[in-house]
């Protein structure tokens, strides 16, 4: 193997390598993203439970305990609605990236596909003129 196709070889592996990168960094920001809303919305939740289950227990009438039933029930629709918003709008820009990361190791692999037939057709070349 010639210098030529070894210095091929590392250029394209350390392209790659960036590419890979990107596609780790991408999962990690979206992983770390999802566990602090699930981290937010379980606080939330409990929060509002919390804080519900005070006015119920206190409540003076059936009607009282009702309303402040429907109040937490609205409240967590509420949050976890917000939640699910929040959350398709983070995969909308999490697939728009991912586009990006493909796009960009589909543009690499084809350049370097038409360099490795280039870089072959190359070597044949001075092969044939040694052998001839």
């Amino acid at each position: 193997m010639n210098t030529q196709a070894i210095d091929f070889i590392t250029e394209y592996n350390t392209k790659s390598m960036l590419t890979l990168r990107a596609f780790g960094d991408l999962n990690v920001a979206t992983a770390e993203w999802f566990i602090k809303k699930q981290v937010e919305l379980t606080n939330n939740l409990m929060d509002t439970g919390l804080a519900s289950s005070k006015e119920i227990l206190t409540a003076k009438t059936p009607a009282e305990a009702a309303q402040a039933s429907s109040k937490m029930m609205q409240a967590m629709v509420e949050t976890v609605t917000g939640y699910v918003k929040e959350s398709t709008d983070n995969v909308l820009k999490t697939r728009e990236g991912l586009k990006v990361v493909i796009d960009d190791a589909y543009k690499l692999n084809s350049e370097y596909a038409g360099k490795a037939v280039d870089t072959s057709v190359e070597a044949i070349k001075k092969t044939a003129k040694k052998a001839a």
